[in-house]
C-alpha cells in the first residue's frame, strides 16, 4: 500500500505522522509551493513531489489524503474518483451541500472507499459511550449539549487561509471544530440533527494586521504590544464568526445545543459532550479524553478511566488503521462493495454530506434572524 498527499500543513503534518505510525508508505507529497513541496520531503523521507496533481495518480498510488482548504477538497476528490483511487479527505468534506452530495453518491458508485478524517469517533472513551448508548440501557436520548472551545484565534492570531473565503468559505468556527461536534454528537447518540437556529458572533470585523499577526483595532501595535516588525501596519476585514450559538432539534424529538468558540484562552481543545437519556446521563470532554462519565438517578456517578486509553495523535493513527484494513481487502479481492458499507467506525463522505448540510443550516439561520431551518439532506435548508 503506498499513499499520495495533497498539502503540507497543519492536517499534513498529522497525516504523515499517522501513516509513519501505521507502516504505510508515503511515497507521493503534491503542493501549490515547491519549496514547501521539498521541505515537507525531506522531514518525511518521501521519495517524489511537486506541483503537479499528476504524480498523486501514479499507477503505485492506493490512496489519496487530501489535506488542503476545504473549498480544493471536491476538484481533487473527483480527480481522485476519475483516478481509481481511494480517498481520505479532511474536514468538511465540501462547504457546498450540492458538491458534497455530489462526491457522496459518486462515492458510493465507484466501489472505492472514500472516508472524511472525523478522528474524534476514535478516542477509547467515545467507543465506549457510543456502546452504552447502542445498547438501549439509558433509553431513548432527551437532551443533548455540550461545546467545542478553543485559544487559537484569540488576539493576537496569525492570519492565515482560514480567513480567505476563497479557500476557507463564509464560515470558520462552525465548518472547522462544528463539524467535528456535530459528527460526534450524531454518531455518539444515533439521532440526526434536523433543525438549527443558529447565532454567530462575528466580534471584530476590522482588524488591524501586523506582520502577519492581527490585533483589535483598538489595540496599539508594535512597540506598545512588544511585536516589532518590518512591514508596516494595515487593517484588513474578516467576515467569518469566531463563535457561533446554536439550538437543536432531533429527529427522535430530543432537543440540544452546541456553544462553539474559537476565541477562549485557556481552552486548548475542549469538546465536550453530555447525552441525557430516559434512565441516565452520560458526558464526556476531550482534554480529558481518557475519561467517561455515566449516571442513573440517585445511583451516584460512574467514573470509566482508560488507563491505558488514547490521545489526539492516536485517533488518527487508529482511524488510518481502520481505513487502510478496509482498503487491504477491497485491494485484495477479499471484500465486496456492500463490505464497504458494513464499515465499522470510519466516517465516509455520506456522513461528511451530511456535516455540510448541517453547517450550511445554521449559516442559513444566522443570515436571517436565527429562524429555525431544516437541514436537508441536498439543497439549502428551507424556514420552518
Amino acid at each position: 500500500m503506498k499513499a499520495a498527499l495533497f498539502g503540507a500543513g497543519f492536517a499534513g503534518e498529522v497525516h504523515a505522522a499517522a501513516l509513519k505510525s501505521c507502516g504505510i508508505e508515503l511515497a507521493v507529497v503534491v503542493t501549490r509551493s515547491p519549496a514547501s513541496a521539498a521541505a515537507f520531503a525531506e522531514k518525511w523521507s518521501i521519495p517524489r513531489f511537486g506541483t503537479d496533481a499528476a504524480l498523486a495518480f501514479a499507477e503505485d498510488i492506493d490512496v489519496v489524503h487530501i489535506c488542503t482548504p476545504p473549498t480544493t477538497h471536491g476538484t481533487i476528490a473527483r480527480a481522485c474518483l476519475e483516478h481509481k483511487k481511494h480517498i481520505i479527505c479532511e474536514k468538511p468534506l465540501s462547504l457546498s451541500v450540492e458538491e458534497a452530495e455530489e462526491l457522496a453518491a459518486r462515492s458510493e458508485k465507484s466501489g472505492l472507499l472514500c472516508a472524511v478524517t472525523f478522528n474524534v469517533r476514535y478516542h477509547q472513551a467515545c467507543r465506549r459511550a457510543k456502546e452504552i448508548l447502542d445498547s438501549g440501557i439509558l433509553g431513548r436520548p432527551l437532551v443533548i449539549h455540550g461545546n467545542y472551545l478553543q485559544e487559537f484565534n484569540a488576539f493576537p492570531a496569525p492570519l492565515d487561509w482560514r480567513y480567505d473565503p476563497l479557500l476557507a468559505g463564509d464560515m470558520r468556527a462552525v465548518s472547522e471544530i462544528g463539524s467535528h461536534w456535530f459528527d460526534i454528537a450524531q454518531y455518539i447518540s444515533g439521532e440526526k440533527i434536523q433543525a438549527v437556529s443558529a447565532l454567530f458572533g462575528r466580534f471584530h470585523p476590522e482588524r488591524i494586521l501586523e506582520g502577519g499577526i492581527m490585533y483589535p483595532v483598538k489595540e496599539a501595535c508594535g512597540k506598545e504590544t512588544g511585536q516589532e516588525s518590518s512591514e508596516p501596519a494595515g487593517t484588513i476585514r474578516v467576515h467569518s464568526e469566531d463563535a457561533a450559538a446554536i439550538n437543536m432539534k432531533f429527529e427522535n424529538g430530543a432537543i440540544g445545543s452546541v456553544l462553539l468558540s474559537e476565541i477562549s484562552p485557556g481552552r486548548g481543545n475542549r469538546l465536550t459532550l453530555e447525552i441525557t437519556c430516559e434512565q441516565g446521563n452520560l458526558w464526556w470532554n476531550e482534554e480529558e479524553n481518557n475519561v467517561l462519565y455515566h449516571a442513573t438517578k440517585n445511583g451516584g456517578i460512574r467514573q470509566e478511566i482508560f488507563a491505558f486509553g488514547n490521545g489526539f495523535g492516536d485517533t488518527f493513527t487508529d482511524f488510518l488503521k481502520d481505513v487502510y484494513r478496509h482498503t487491504e481487502r477491497l485491494q485484495s479481492g477479499t471484500a465486496s462493495e456492500d463490505t464497504v458499507c458494513e464499515k465499522s467506525m470510519w466516517p465516509g463522505f455520506r456522513e461528511g454530506a451530511e456535516i455540510a448540510a448541517i453547517c450550511q443550516a445554521a449559516y442559513d439561520s444566522d443570515r436571517d434572524d436565527s429562524r429555525w431551518v431544516t437541514v436537508r439532506s441536498s439543497g439549502r435548508g428551507k424556514k420552518q
